[in-house]
């Protein structure tokens, strides 16, 4: 096994409870049978409630009143092995066979849950006036691995939101794989649309983007849509690295058919780069800086995480003063590293 760094609370590194990636808790009976975390560039971090209204249909809300991925009186199929999509964007769940009005669950989405489902912190920034820094919070990355990370750094980079009509056909939506394209993902609305369908194994399509109601480019021809065949600058496969019409990003296409009549966007927001990041001075943070930040283990090199091992660190979100009011602040923090 090689080094894996995760972000968890700093007030408990040691406990996987403490993860702020995500977690779910069934608080009043027991609705969730499983719920799983897909990573397909839907998830908004907030704390969501799931309330159930019948056997079938959910209410869900979140802890942040602007957040607009939440709706009521949603249907599900609730028989504890059917697997639901949309109920809160980014994930997927299987409701008991036994649900009824009132029980009720969370999950957690960048923020930490406590073992009963309650909200203990939350790392959605929420609403900042242009100017102004948000409350500052102190994080452990822990290494769960089994040997050294060294060169370890934490970094913002531009946050992608694709919607949620978009779930049976694109499978995962993200940050370029190659560090040198991380941060290249330029601000705007894509729109994906898909011409010349045809049907095998697999299936394929064109898939053709506009940016900010622009003229369509071809951006893949005859993408597979197969649930696993990546497209990105410089995979050789059929994207178009002339036209590079989703910069930074890569993506998968779902196997759901006949997408010609489909159009779906993504929005990328240039908000990463007002998150900075702090060294941890003996529980306080040191000097803020934006881009990379080493982060090293007490008593170790620049940059090493031993197996087992947590490092500690600071982020905080500076807004600008010439920020316009509205708009959604989406970005990734990532941590990088080398097993050694």
């Amino acid at each position: 096994m090689s080094s894996e760094i995760v972000l968890r609370d700093a007030g408990a590194p040691a406990d996987p409870d403490s993860n702020l990636d995500f977690r779910f808790e069934n608080t009043i009976n027991t609705p969730f049978v499983d719920v799983e975390y897909l990573d397909d560039g839907q998830a908004i971090s907030d704390f969501y409630t799931v309330a159930a209204t019948s056997g079938s249909v959910v209410d869900v809300t979140a802890e942040d009143t602007k957040n607009e991925v939440v709706a009521t009186s949603i249907s599900v199929v609730a028989d504890g092995s059917t697997w639901n999509y949309g109920v809160v964007p980014g994930t997927r769940m299987k409701f008991s066979a036994s649900l009824a009005n009132g029980w009720t669950g969370v999950i957690g989405i960048g923020c930490l849950v406590s073992s009963g489902g309650a909200l203990t912190d939350r790392f959605n920034i929420g609403i900042l006036e242009s100017g102004t820094s948000s409350t500052q919070f102190r994080v452990a990355a822990v290494n769960v691995g089994t040997e050294t990370s060294a060169e370890t750094a934490v970094y913002a980079l531009p946050g992608l939101f694709i919607e949620d009509a978009a779930q049976d056909w694109v499978v995962r939506v993200a940050q370029h794989t190659e560090v040198a394209r991380h941060q290249s993902a330029t601000p705007g609305t894509y729109t994906l649309s898909f011409s010349d369908y045809q049907s095998g194994s697999p299936d394929t399509a064109d898939v053709y983007v506009s940016k900010d109601g622009g003229g369509a480019v071809l951006c893949i021809e005859d993408a597979k849509l197969d649930g696993s065949e990546l497209y990105q600058h410089g995979t050789g496969n059929g994207y178009s690295d002339a036209n590079d019409a989703l910069p930074g990003m890569s993506i998968i296409f779902g196997d759901n058919g006949d997408p010609s009549s489909e159009t779906f966007d993504i929005e990328v927001r240039d908000s990463y780069a007002w998150i900075e990041f702090a060294p941890d001075v003996t529980g306080s943070p040191g000097t803020w800086q934006s881009g990379p930040l080493t982060i090293t283990e007490s008593g170790e090199t620049a940059g090493t995480i031993t197996a087992s091992g947590t490092a500690y660190f600071w982020v905080r979100m500076s807004i600008p003063v010439s920020t316009s009011p509205g708009d959604r602040r989406l970005y990734t923090i990532r941590t990088r590293g080398l097993t050694v």
